[in-house]
């Protein structure tokens, strides 16, 4: 068996099962995986970081050397907490270690055979939606007219320019109801008439607004290195749907598998390679025509869900074979056959719900893939 340098997993969710599982998946190929929450909990040890004239710079300790082959920044945070230092100096050492790993992940483009998935810097410039629609403009790919503001007047006649608009958050939020203990979720839906109304309401929180896709259906697209996997999720009713994240919640989605033509697959390599990834969640709706329309993607993205919808899709093997390798033109048969379904009959699996289920609350313990947050 060819020796693999160890995959270094930066995960700082206990109940992240992407960690786990990936983990779960490597071991059992003989690949012996580290999941750290971040660089400064890694079992490697301390690291150093060197530059003088004569050598420029070198990195020295837990990235250094042959160790560690690819590292997947997943949901890496910096340390918050330090049991041996007076509560005057937290907040000091906080400041420090985020800074020094500030430093340490500018410098990822330093040992080019180190494959990040995905690199801090391009994860950090590729959350953001704008940049995102930029890439996709310069790279050929169909998405649909799209406004982000917090002025009432632009706002209002964006949605009479275009008619059917979706509002999207930025980001999913999750929160409680003190009265009576519901937990809401932001989610894209259609705008109302009424969502308008209120200036100071709209003035308050900027949003992102976007022409709705009159769609067939939502095409997910898991880009994995130079692979990429397409499912087609759908409603087990006929009924349309904005966000299909709405109907994964309540166990209301199905999917097969999905075709992606030849030229768009093309201009997503593009995008991927525009925006510095090489992994990602690419989410297209279809229209009648079956056109696609280019919304986002995900480069930290939820996948298992999709194998287990859609167990002919190899994503847990595509993922841990990249990593083993360390490169984006990796070969299945890197590892074991091995499936999400597997992992979750595991006893690895039964040791980290027995750990995540608090923090998991109420969700099965086979959550489809979902971490939270």
């Amino acid at each position: 068996m060819t020796a693999y340098r160890r995959p270094l997993i930066l995960s700082a969710l206990a109940h992240d099962i992407h960690a786990s599982s990936v983990r779960w998946a490597l071991r059992a190929s003989g690949i012996d995986a580290v999941w750290a929450g971040s660089l400064a909990q890694s079992e490697l040890g301390p690291m150093s970081l060197h530059c003088d004239a004569d050598t420029g710079l070198r990195m020295s300790g837990a990235l250094d050397g042959d160790s560690i082959g690819a590292v997947w920044y997943r949901r890496a945070r910096n340390p918050e907490s330090f049991p041996r230092a007076h509560d005057g100096d937290q907040a000091f050492l906080r400041g420090e270690w985020g800074r020094f790993l500030k430093n340490v992940y500018a410098l990822t483009d330093h040992g080019a055979d180190r494959l990040w998935v995905n690199r801090p810097n391009a994860a950090a410039m590729a959350e953001n939606k704008l940049v995102q629609l930029r890439a996709a403009h310069r790279c050929g790919l169909r998405f649909p007219p799209t406004l982000v503001s917090h002025d009432p007047q632009e706002i209002r006649r964006f949605v009479q320019r275009h008619g059917r608009v979706v509002y999207k958050p930025f980001m999913t939020h999750t929160w409680k109801d003190a009265e009576t203990g519901r937990m809401f979720s932001t989610y894209a839906r259609i705008v109302e008439p009424e969502m308008l109304e209120d200036d100071a309401s709209l003035l308050h929180c900027p949003g992102i607004y976007q022409v709705y896709v009159d769609k067939r259906c939502d095409l997910r697209v898991t880009a994995i290195g130079d692979r990429y996997f397409a499912a087609r999720l759908h409603t087990q009713h006929d009924d349309g749907f904005v966000d299909w994240r709405v109907r994964q919640s309540v166990q209301g989605l199905r999917a097969e598998p999905g075709e992606l033509s030849a030229s768009d697959q093309a201009k997503l390599a593009a995008l991927m390679r525009e925006l510095g990834l090489v992994f990602g969640c690419i989410d297209l709706a279809i229209d009648a025509n079956g056109d696609a329309h280019f919304l986002e993607v995900n480069q930290a993205g939820q996948f298992l869900f999709v194998e287990d919808l859609l167990p002919s899709l190899p994503l847990l093997r595509a993922m841990s074979a990249m990593l083993a390798e360390g490169r984006p033109d990796y070969s299945l048969a890197t590892i074991a056959q091995v499936s999400y379904a597997d992992y979750c009959a595991s006893e690895e699996h039964r040791e980290w719900w027995a750990q995540a289920s608090e923090t998991l609350r109420d969700r099965s313990p086979a959550a489809s893939g979902i971490t939270l947050e």
